[in-house]
């Protein structure tokens, strides 16, 4: 006997019925029952006020019914059923990202729920300019709240951190990479992590950027970066690889370096005028009074400079002095040097311009 067509597409038209309504019972007796428990047996949430501004992490890898429970124990939403439904008649119960959010008590699931899949959650930035030491940074760290000044300044000293982030010299000085970092609020309250995160991106710079550079310069990596920390102190834009030429001829003739900021290291805070008195003081930072290079980095240099310090310009240039426009003006003989100090820094004998003045 033969079957035709028609009755084998009838019977699976039939066979397909059967399955949905067997899925649909299922879900009715299984889904429903457990959503209805849900709905009766609600936990209580601790009784605030519609509007309220409340910050909600939301982890990485929780489930929908996590972040139901969340949001209605915080008071973000009011029934974490309703939540669920919306999550899942949408669609979207996989799509919520995880992070920190800037929620509001008594808020409508379904604008809770966008947000939530938006991604746009609560950031901190943090932002460290190019030349900033390590004192600058610990006042920035203490103002936005992620550790007080004296903490962070022990921990840039701590010798096991310091061993840990293969940082090679005495303190974080030089290798708080700058740059603008954002981080959770949840974060907020590690500020070793973002202290980590600076010293990774240095680290990041510096191989892909100078390391080869050094490779037969017989210089270290400390050594680098205290030149570089002179020449981002020094520098105007353009003018990085002179200024290191400068410091290069310098250390090659044996003469002393004579820069400037050296002199207030740790003992001044940066720009603040330099006395004749302060190029006369003996401590280990003057390069007016040591040979070579300080004992380390007096502040954090950008890429330009890291890069400057082992790819100076191919000049003779022995001398700069700052002029008046913001720029500095080179010279290779000292006679031209102070023909040049003569125009540009007539300051009162007591007083020193602010910035270079290498002699």
């Amino acid at each position: 006997m033969r079957v035709s067509v028609v009755s084998i597409l009838k019977g699976l038209v039939t066979i397909s019925i059967l399955i949905g309504l067997g899925v649909a019972t299922y879900f009715v007796y299984t889904k429903i029952p457990r959503f209805l428990d849900e709905l009766v047996q609600q936990k209580t949430t601790e009784n605030v006020g519609a509007g309220q501004e409340v910050i909600v992490t939301i982890p990485k890898g929780a489930s929908v019914s996590q972040v139901a429970t969340i949001l209605q124990e915080k008071g973000i939403i009011s029934n974490r059923l309703i939540f669920k439904l919306v999550a899942w008649i949408r669609g979207e119960q996989r799509n919520i990202k995880a992070g920190d959010y800037d929620l509001r008590t008594g808020s409508d699931a379904g604008d809770v729920l966008d947000l939530l899949i938006s991604g746009k959650t609560l950031m901190i930035s943090l932002t460290v300019p190019e030349g900033y030491n390590i004192f600058q940074i610990a006042d920035i760290f203490q103002q936005l709240g992620l550790m007080s000044r004296d903490e962070f300044l022990s921990l840039s000293r701590n010798k096991a951190f310091l061993k840990e982030l293969a940082v090679d010299g005495d303190s974080l000085e030089g290798y708080l990479f700058p740059d603008t970092y954002y981080f959770r609020y949840s974060e907020k309250a590690d500020g070793e992590l973002i202290i980590r995160r600076m010293v990774q991106h240095f680290h990041q710079v510096y191989d892909k950027h100078v390391r080869s550079l050094i490779e037969q310069s017989g210089w270290t990596m400390g050594q680098v970066v205290t030149l570089a920390s002179l020449i981002e102190k020094e520098a105007r834009p353009s003018e990085h690889e002179l200024i290191s030429a400068v410091f290069h001829n310098r250390l090659k003739y044996k003469m002393r370096l004579q820069s400037d900021p050296t002199v207030i290291y740790g003992i001044k805070p940066m720009g603040s005028k330099i006395m004749r008195s302060d190029l006369d003081r003996k401590q280990p930072y003057n390069t007016y009074q040591i040979d070579g290079l300080p004992p380390g980095p007096i502040a954090n240099p950008g890429r330009e400079s890291l890069i400057a310090a082992v790819k100076p310009a191919d000049v003779d240039y022995l001398y700069f002095v700052a002029k008046n426009d913001g720029t500095h003006q080179f010279s290779s003989s000292l006679a031209e040097h102070n023909r040049w100090v003569n125009l540009y820094q007539r300051q009162p004998r007591t007083e020193i311009q602010p910035g270079a003045r290498v002699r």
